[in-house]
């Protein structure tokens, strides 16, 4: 028999009550996290979907958080939880490749997750002191690339909360102080490269940006790169290289220079996915078949990479999961805050090969067929 509309709002009301009124008279207290939904269903007597309705007007009231990984949580009063800030130099105008878009996400799932707020600070705002109310887990610094004289490391230095810097370049840790996640650019790098000789490619053309940005980021400099090629089965006479500064966003001129040469390059691998996605674009428009005719790599997991036609292979640096891994690190300060030397976390990486590169080039001849019967 199919219950009526007012006994259906009757139960649901009857739920509400019932958690709640053990959420405000404390017996689930702040962080509690609340019994799974079935088990729930089975105390009450009611079905999911009542229980869930209950369960969506608690959270609407910010009685409790919800999240997949984490399930349902007392929540704190806003004014009595425990926040984290998060500094960066976001503007509202960033590139749509800083790493801190990316990142971000990554650290309000785990708030979620931990009833924790997050707050955000430009880093041209970090006050030189924070109160130390016990109100503020620390600080996520953004930030990277550090030369030792920037301002805002001066603050983050002498700041009294604990400071984790959520995406570090190689040298940044010495040069900070702070404890530090940081991706192995280098071995990254490696990494997609041989996936890309695993395919079958010996010719190359590699957009690189300038050879300081190069180094303070990947560890590979201009007289040790043909070495890195020859490790990785490749003759570094062979490769073709277009070097791009932070402004250059048209490299179609050289790109086609290098693709109407008698021996064109198989594969194009992009220092980063937004020049890899450029890449793609200039090769449709020059009605070339990807990756038949020549293959496109990306560095760095950009989002929407999958979503290209065809989807773009890539080294995924998974920096949403960095984001959760720089809360844990601040939650953990008591086990680092007192060392002489600062925590150095490598973050995971994954080489997620997709379409782009879905093509085996075979050579038995001793030359490359650039996909050509």
């Amino acid at each position: 028999m199919t219950m009526p509309d007012d006994e259906k709002m009757l139960k649901r009301e009857y739920v509400y009550n019932e958690l709640a009124g053990r959420i405000r008279s404390g017996e689930w207290p702040p962080g509690h996290k609340i019994p799974a939904e079935p088990v729930l269903c089975r105390k009450l007597g009611v079905a999911r979907v009542t229980l869930r309705a209950a369960l969506e007007k608690l959270t609407c009231e910010g009685l409790v958080t919800r999240s997949r990984p984490g399930g349902t949580v007392v929540a704190a009063p806003e004014a009595e939880k425990l926040k984290l800030l998060v500094v960066s130099a976001m503007h509202g105008d960033e590139d749509l490749s800083a790493p801190a878009l990316y990142i971000m996400p990554g650290i309000e799932r785990r708030c979620l997750e931990l009833n924790l707020s997050v707050e955000y600070l430009t880093s041209a705002f970090l006050p030189e002191h924070l109160p130390e109310d016990g109100s503020c887990l620390g600080v996520i610094n953004l930030m990277a690339n550090f030369n030792g004289d920037e301002p805002l490391l001066r603050k983050l230095r002498n700041l009294t909360l604990p400071v984790v810097c959520a995406h570090g370049f190689p040298r940044d840790p010495a040069v900070t102080g702070l404890p530090t996640i940081r991706t192995d650019f280098h071995a990254a790098f490696e990494a997609g490269l041989a996936h890309l000789v695993r395919m079958g490619h010996r010719k190359i053309c590699f957009l690189f940006r300038e050879w300081d940005m190069v180094e303070r980021r990947m560890c590979i400099t201009e007289r040790s790169f043909p070495g890195l090629l020859k490790e990785s089965g490749l003759d570094p006479a062979r490769q073709e290289l277009i070097q791009l500064d932070s402004n250059d966003e048209d490299f179609s001129a050289r790109l086609k220079t290098l693709l109407d040469a008698p021996e064109p390059p198989t594969a194009v691998y992009a220092y980063s996915d937004y020049f890899a996605l450029r890449c793609c674009e200039l090769l449709k428009a020059w009605r070339l078949r990807i990756p038949e005719q020549i293959a496109v790599m990306g560095f760095s997991g950009y989002i929407a990479a999958a979503l290209q036609s065809p989807p773009l292979s890539t080294v995924d640096f998974g920096y949403a999961r960095t984001g959760a891994m720089a809360v844990d690190m601040l939650r953990r300060s008591s086990e680092w805050r007192n060392l002489k030397k600062p925590p150095v976390i490598l973050a995971p990486f994954d080489v997620i090969p997709r379409r782009s590169t879905d093509f085996c080039r075979m050579d038995f001849s001793g030359k490359q067929r650039n996909g050509q019967k």
